[in-house]
């Protein structure tokens, strides 16, 4: 493979990464996560030392080599970690040998789109090689690759009510306060909109849940089939309070960010019923 020394290196390219190999997954699913589409990517080898070229639909990733195939470590572990996130988003993958000068170009982080191009349609891809690093490791391993926690735990702002967005802002510095807040602004916003002084789940029960047998109807519903649907809606409500702002008001709760993270996630979806129920 030829490539020109005199070749500015690009701008177009986004180096991510370093060679830690911890650093290197995170990187790729990162890219995973938030690149609207994911073309292909391509294993870049010399000498049992590996990065990943991967295309997108505008911009051209560079993770960098944080990783290792030559016997069983972090580098190797890693590696195959890599592999099966690709897999997993169904991303084609080759793999192509380099030499020891075109590494170090990319060691230096100056890659041109010539050689960017040179590598991605270089005749010598191949994709046997990939399918045996992973089977070869699985073998030694004998246990299966957790990959899950490798993806960014990050709220999704673009899906965050405007009334609590300042709340999802706090929530990676005090998540339980941030929780609690956005369930006592609910309380809040609620119990105006019906005159009450009632607090958590009955006064959910009293503004979004029907009683038809007893000719009750509540003063705010929401757009459904029949009484019965937008009730059951309104029961999301009564019950999320009783699950898990009780809970909270009582007692100290410990949970995993996961946990937390799903729980604000909770609480922003009724904020979005809410904004939708409409008065009778």
């Amino acid at each position: 493979m030829r490539f020109n020394l005199f070749n500015q290196p690009s701008e177009e390219i986004q180096y991510l990464g370093t060679p830690h190999t911890q650093d290197c997954i995170e990187a790729i699913a990162l890219v995973l996560q938030f690149e609207e589409q994911v073309e292909r990517a391509l294993v870049l080898t010399n000498d049992h030392n590996h990065c990943f070229l991967i295309k997108g639909y505008r911009t051209v990733y560079l993770i960098r080599y944080g990783f290792r195939s030559d016997y069983i470590s972090e580098g190797y572990k890693g590696f195959v970690k890599a592999l099966k996130l690709l897999q997993r988003h169904k991303i084609e993958i080759k793999e192509l040998l380099i030499s020891t000068k075109e590494f170090e170009i990319i060691r230096q982080n100056a890659l041109s789109d010539s050689d960017v191009e040179s590598f991605l349609n270089s005749s010598y891809r191949r994709t046997n090689t990939i399918y045996d690093y992973i089977s070869n490791l699985d073998f030694m391993l004998n246990e299966p690759l957790k990959i899950n926690d490798y993806y960014p735990s990050e709220l999704p702002l673009n899906l965050i009510d405007k009334r609590i967005i300042d709340l999802a802002f706090k929530f990676k510095l005090d998540a339980d306060a941030s929780i609690m807040t956005a369930y006592t602004r609910l309380e809040d916003i609620i119990r105006e909109k019906i005159n009450s002084q009632k607090f958590s789940s009955s006064l959910m029960e009293d503004a979004f849940c029907s009683d038809v047998k007893k000719n009750k109807l509540s003063p705010f519903k929401w757009e459904s089939e029949n009484e019965e649907s937008s009730t059951a809606i309104g029961r999301l409500f009564v019950n999320t309070f009783k699950a898990y702002r009780n809970r909270r008001a009582h007692s100290e709760v410990e949970k995993s960010l996961n946990q937390l993270q799903r729980e604000f996630l909770l609480i922003n979806e009724l904020y979005l019923l809410e904004s939708e129920a409409v008065q009778r």
